[in-house]
């Protein structure tokens, strides 16, 4: 009659867990915070003048990107107080086909919002190379047509840095670190925008007093 056995791993991989959350936890403590800020005001200008914030990013980036704009459009969203306008132009799958098949992959960004942009709105490009020719193409549109930039970038910012406003390195080595801290700005931002909004709210309801 045989017995089971627990499974165990064919290696121990607990060191080098160990090892990506002390760099993890080290990284945290490096982003800059006046550039967080910056970028928090470029938000609330948007929203104070009823712009949209579009969002954009590559694989790992593109889920990032999806998850700001939801977590800006439904996390912040307060009674009495307009809602954050918020399209992720890397989930609008029809039109990123149509881009990448009729005019190239280079396209798919800026080719939306050449159609979409208002004067004053936003950009946030989502990019650890800083080297992505569609980000790269959509930030020059933005800048060309009066859209405001913000950058989550790699530690050096690659070419996208000089085309933004405003961007926020993520200083880790990795990949995979870059992306974590690329998601946790996304969440900071996201609370400090639902608290601004809560101050309006607040406000509000001090006047009708």
């Amino acid at each position: 009659m045989s017995t089971a056995h627990a499974w165990t791993p064919a290696h121990d991989g607990t060191e080098a867990m160990h090892s990506y959350l002390k760099r993890l936890s080290c990284a945290v403590t490096e982003i800059a915070l006046p550039d967080l800020m910056r970028a928090a005001g470029v938000l609330e200008r948007a929203h104070a003048g009823g712009h949209t914030i579009f969002t954009c990013g590559n694989g790992g980036s593109a889920a990032t990107a999806s998850h700001f704009a939801l977590d800006l459009t439904k996390n912040t969203r307060l009674p009495g107080v307009p809602p954050m306008r918020t399209l992720c132009l890397a989930d609008q799958v029809p039109a990123l086909t149509a881009w990448a098949n009729d005019v190239g992959y280079e396209a798919v960004f800026s080719g939306q919002l050449a159609g979409l942009y208002r004067p004053g709105d936003v950009l946030v490009a989502i990019s650890t190379s800083g080297m992505s020719p569609n980000v790269l193409a959509a930030l020059r549109l933005a800048r060309d047509c009066g859209v405001g930039t913000i950058g989550l970038l790699g530690p050096t910012g690659g070419s996208a840095g000089p085309l933004c406003d405003v961007w926020i390195a993520a200083p880790a080595l990795s990949i995979e670190e870059q992306e974590d801290l690329h998601m946790s700005m996304a969440h900071i931002l996201t609370r400090h925008m639902r608290n601004h909004l809560s101050r309006i709210a607040a406000s509000h309801v001090e006047d009708r007093a």
